[in-house]
């Protein structure tokens, strides 16, 4: 094993992620953040038994352990297992793995998908989880930096020594440990040619709260480059891997922010930041997910909030809710057209999460 040297900041290797973080130095990073292959057979992943998958990423984590920060932290960001019928949340093999590298848990979050995995024999996936870990009890976590508007947000004390001043932080209120960040598939900005990437806005949320300007950010699966493009718009450094020539290109050309010698950018997000600063006309240009005939300029975008969307779930959650307690009630009256009730209540419900155009 080679000993651990000095690194170039602002750069990703193009290699294997083990061999590379073996020469990353110890205590030298300040955030950890990745998701790595959930060993279910996507595209950039070869399918292992999960006792030796399990132990391949405890020897990844034990590197991620030995060069984080004191101060750091570390963000695992997982899905599911599923073999012959059943389901492991991945998480709960992770968190023991964890706390026996000496980590501390300080959050498991909740990331809502809009759309998941469908089943018939159980109920479908609709959610993936990401743990949080730190080094020490003497962590960072910038609350300010992250604050999300309160529900009152002008909300004042009505009577007591305090009657006529706010209740509440002006600047905002926890997030809290349930995300609902929008998918990056179809129609959205930031897709590129990986199938499972993660949204700027919820790496910036990590690294805005866990480390400070000039922190240093690792993704050891780097794929296409989300982590480094947002550490680097956040004023961070970063440093990662990624085995995958053609993930490790795209990511370069990302960083770059350039079109390449065919006019083409790696998402539509780059093309639009490149003819915003270049008063370039975004129809000149095209973009590797390209499905319209021409690309739009951000003017016409349909980004929403992860506010929005949560909104919307509260919304749906408790329209679902009423419905199932109607539906429970019609039996109980013991009323004979259940059949009938079902098709008017789906006629009646909208459909929540439609594909948003860009």
């Amino acid at each position: 094993m080679s000993s651990p040297t000095q690194i170039s900041l602002d750069t990703i290797h193009l290699g294997d992620c083990l061999e590379w973080l073996r020469t990353v130095p110890d205590n030298s990073v300040d955030c950890i953040v990745t998701s790595p292959p959930y060993n279910i057979g996507k595209e950039y992943e070869v399918r292992r038994a999960l006792k030796i998958y399990l132990e391949e990423q405890t020897a990844v984590l034990a590197e991620c352990a030995r060069v984080l920060k004191s101060s750091g932290s570390l963000f695992w960001q997982v899905g599911s297992y599923s073999a012959n019928g059943s389901l492991i949340p991945l998480d709960v093999r992770f968190f023991p793995i964890l706390e026996d590298l000496g980590l501390v848990p300080r959050n498991r979050m909740i990331w809502v998908r809009q759309h998941g995995l469908h089943a018939r024999n159980k109920f479908s996936a609709r959610y993936e989880t990401i743990l949080w870990f730190t080094k020490s009890d003497d962590y960072i976590f910038n609350l300010d930096a992250i604050r999300v508007p309160q529900k009152y947000q002008n909300k004042k004390s009505w009577r007591g020594e305090n009657k006529g001043e706010l209740t509440c932080n002006p600047l905002g209120k926890n997030p809290g440990d349930v995300w609902i960040f929008q998918n990056v598939k179809h129609n959205h900005e930031e897709q590129t040619i990986h199938p499972a990437a993660f949204p700027e806005d919820m790496i910036a949320r990590i690294v805005l709260a866990t480390t400070n300007a000039g922190g240093v950010v690792l993704d050891p699966y780097m794929g296409t480059g989300t982590v480094a493009v947002t550490s680097r718009d956040l004023d961070r450094r970063y440093i990662g891997a990624e085995i995958d020539p053609s993930y490790h290109a795209v990511a370069l050309r990302r960083i770059a922010g350039t079109p390449d010698e065919n006019g083409y950018f790696p998402n539509l997000k780059t093309l639009r930041d490149y003819c915003e600063t270049h008063s370039e006309d975004p129809a000149k240009y095209r973009f590797d997910a390209q499905t319209a005939k021409v690309a739009s300029g951000r003017a016409k975008s349909r980004r929403f909030s992860e506010l929005h969307h949560l909104q919307e779930l509260e919304d749906r959650l408790r329209l679902e809710e009423g419905a199932f307690g109607d539906r429970l009630r019609s039996i109980s009256e013991g009323l004979p057209d259940i059949e009938r009730y079902r098709a008017k209540e789906l006629d009646e419900v909208p459909t929540l999460f439609e594909t948003e155009a860009v």
